[in-house]
């Protein structure tokens, strides 16, 4: 299986997306988390494993006998609607997953890490002073501010596959995001790559609605180039 590791839901892959591969025999016993080359960019190759898409080396975030977090290559924007996808692992190549591409397939990272749930997002007041992790035991009101993160949003100007984020301005090539909140929409203050973290995941700033329902856990979605993430993510709202 191939699925958006941050919805766990299969379907088109875009380049960038962050991606957890699910199989048997994929790399070692004991897991191994990213490394940087020397370069100091995230590893294409990372315990005697790696990831190839159309033959294209992807930069792996994690890895273990059966599951594998990796990067899709930027470069496979120019593969067309097909891509498939094989693991090696200490020079033995699995069978090849064929994949259909997309512009963006965005999902937000919740903070169970199951897909659905709350999403996980640190939350500002009116003021702009931290308030903490939003969830049921410590929700937002409106008019805070929630910063949530993302990946599948897609191509970013001049991208290079594997790279660290060293500046606040990168933007995704479709963005802006539009953002639903209790299917309100909510103000983008910001969006752009997540400094800090590898190249394919973004950081989206928004203002929860006045106008929103309090006292549950409201809906939360975000779209961008077309596509919108996954259902069952929330927001805690009081």
């Amino acid at each position: 299986a191939v699925v958006n590791a941050a919805s766990w839901q299969a379907g088109p892959v875009s380049p960038g997306e962050i991606v957890t591969i699910g199989g048997t025999g994929l790399g070692p016993s004991t897991p191994s988390n990213l490394m940087l080359n020397d370069s100091g960019k995230v590893s294409t190759t990372l315990d005697g494993v790696q990831v190839l898409f159309n033959g294209i080396a992807a930069p792996q975030t994690y890895v273990s006998g059966g599951q594998i977090n990796a990067v899709v290559p930027y470069e496979v924007q120019s593969a067309g609607s097909n891509l498939s996808v094989a693991v090696k692992y200490l020079g033995q190549a699995s069978n090849a997953f064929v994949l259909q591409t997309a512009a963006t397939a965005p999902a937000i990272v919740t903070l169970n890490g199951s897909g659905t749930g709350m999403a996980a997002m640190g939350q500002y007041d009116a003021s702009g002073n931290y308030q903490g992790i939003n969830s049921g035991s410590n929700p937002a009101s409106p008019g805070w501010y929630l910063t949530l993160y993302v990946t599948g949003e897609g191509s970013i100007p001049t991208p290079v596959t594997g790279s660290v984020i060293s500046t606040t301005t990168v933007k995704p090539l479709l963005g802006p995001p539009s953002v639903l909140i209790d299917q309100l929409p909510a103000i983008v203050t910001y969006y752009a790559e997540a400094y800090g973290f590898v190249s394919g995941l973004m950081q989206v700033n928004v203002q929860i609605p006045t106008g929103i329902r309090t006292g549950q856990a409201d809906t939360i979605s975000l779209t961008i180039g077309g596509n919108t993430s996954q259902k069952g993510v929330t927001v805690s709202v009081q």
